[in-house]
Formats: structure tokens, sequence, C-alpha cells
């Protein structure tokens, strides 16, 4: 009996011990917020830490200074669920401080949730803006925008930041979203004349793999932006006709837009050339969607 009683004790000590282990996760900010929010918990842990470590490149502050900061704001779209930007925002606000920026003419925005693909805010601030990425840095003049970083500088925020006020060439990373963005925009890529084996070559110089294009249309997936999904899983197919990502991507995209017969031959097709067991099940899963949306019809 003293065994049975000691060990329920154990156990129950053992229960208790992980459930004090397990971390609380942050709350997640949505929408505008200000730089005092971010100086307090649970935010603080990681904001305060990354602002009062960074030192900022005191040349390119200088020359930041001297270029005047009249008709300039800057929109900040962040994840205070993303690595990326619990990095760069801390770094970026430091600099902006350090360059005596005027704190009303900044903006900061917070998006999403722990999946990626849900950049959103309440009120839609990032609509029509090209977010792709977060951390997302707008920089406008008079409300035109000049330029942007995306997720991190090309080389420092300071020497980034310099180049796009003072007009120098720049592009920034993942420079297909800029591009992709135009072509939202500008509605190139629901035209029904549009030609995706000109946007697919204009793409190759700016793409390494075939996920980045594919993340870009999920993403139009889950904003219900089904042909503009469509167009980019098609450009990324082109690039990457033996990828199983990218077949199956295509095959997701036939299939939200309601053509499924070629859906599902593009998801078989897929699970041909996929080259990676951990990507199966989700090919799986789409091509049984596909097929139960065959036999309804």
């Amino acid at each position: 009996m003293r065994k049975i009683i000691s060990s329920t004790i154990l156990f129950l000590c053992v229960l208790w011990v992980n459930a004090q282990e397990k971390p609380t996760p942050d709350k997640i900010i949505y929408g505008q917020c200000l730089i005092n929010d971010l100086k307090q918990a649970p935010y603080a842990s990681w904001f305060t830490t990354g602002f009062d470590s960074y030192i900022p490149d005191q040349p390119a502050i200088d020359q930041l200074k001297k270029v005047g900061y009249k008709d300039l704001s800057i929109e900040i779209f962040f994840g205070s669920w993303c690595g990326d930007s619990k990095r760069e925002v801390p770094r970026a606000l430091k600099v902006l401080s350090a360059a005596a920026f005027p704190e009303k003419q900044i903006r900061l925005i917070g998006l999403g949730a722990t999946d990626s693909l849900y950049k959103r805010s309440p009120v839609g601030e990032e609509k029509g803006k090209g977010i792709y990425r977060v951390p997302t840095f707008i920089i406008y003049k008079n409300g035109k925008e000049l330029g942007r970083i995306n997720e991190f500088p090309v080389y420092t925020f300071e020497r980034d930041l310099f180049t796009i006020l003072t007009n120098k060439n720049y592009t920034p990373n993942y420079a297909s979203f800029t591009l992709i963005h135009q072509w939202e925009t500008e509605q190139v890529l629901t035209h029904s004349h549009t030609n995706v084996r000109s946007l697919a070559a204009m793409l190759k110089s700016f793409v390494d793999n075939e996920h980045l294009l594919n993340s870009v249309g999920n993403l139009f997936i889950t904003q219900g932006k089904l042909k503009e999904a469509l167009a980019i899983y098609k450009a990324n197919y082109l690039l990457y006709p033996e990828s199983g990502i990218a077949s199956s991507g295509l095959g997701k995209g036939f299939l939200r837009n309601g053509e499924v017969k070629t859906a599902v031959e593009y998801l078989e097709y897929a699970l041909q050339v996929n080259k990676k067991p951990e990507h199966v099940k989700d090919i799986l899963q789409i091509l049984y969607e596909a097929k139960e949306a065959e036999r309804g019809k």
C-alpha cells in the first residue's frame, strides 16, 4: 500500500513539474500599436533586449540626420510571434531613435498568427500593400512609397534606409515580391490574356527554389485571391516542372478555381515526381479532396 501511495505522489509531482515547465505563449499583437506597447510584458523580453544590445553605425546615423525627415513616414508590418520580427524590429527602432526620426511618423502594425500565411490585421491595414513576409518596412514620402525592406536588411537597416531615402538604386531581399505586388495591383495576375510564361521568365532571376512562390500562392489562397494564386502556381510550375511542391501547388490552385479534373492530374503527377517523403501526406490530402470533388460532379 505504501508503494502505491508513493508511486501516486511521484506521478502527481511529475505532472505538477511538467505543468510548471510549460511555457505560456505570448499574446499576439493584432493591428496598430505603439512602441511603448513593445516595452511591456510579455514583449519586453525580446524587444528591450534587442533594442538595448544593438549599437547603430554612427557614421550612417550622421548621414541619416542630414537627409531630413519632412513628409516622410514609415510603416512597420511585423509579427509579435515571428523570430525575424523579434530580431529586426528592435534594431530598426533603435536606428530610428538614434537618427532622431520622429516617433509620430512611425506606424507599427502587428499581423497574423503563428501560421505565417495569415498576415492580416483586424482592420486590414495590410490590404493592397503586398505584405508577403514579416517584418516589412515601407518608407513613404508624401504618402508615396519610396522603397521597402523585406524581412531583413540587404546590408544594415541604417545603410538600406539611407539608400532608399536618397533615391539610390536599391534592390530589397525577395525582389520577386515587388514584381508580384505590382502585378497584383495592376490586375496582371487576373487578366485572361496574361502570358504566364513571361511572368515566370521575369521571376526566374529572383527565386532560388520552388518554396518561395509556392508560399505566395498559398498566401493568396488564404486571402481568397484564387485567380492570383493560380497564376503564381503556374509560374512556379514552369520554373520547377519536376518539383512535387510546385506540381501539388498547381493542383491545389486548379482545385480552388473549380478545375477539378486538371487538379487531379497535377496532384497525381506530384506524387510521381515528389522526392521528399514528408510532403506525401499533404499531397494526398489535397488529392483526396480533389477526388471527392470529382465524384461529386
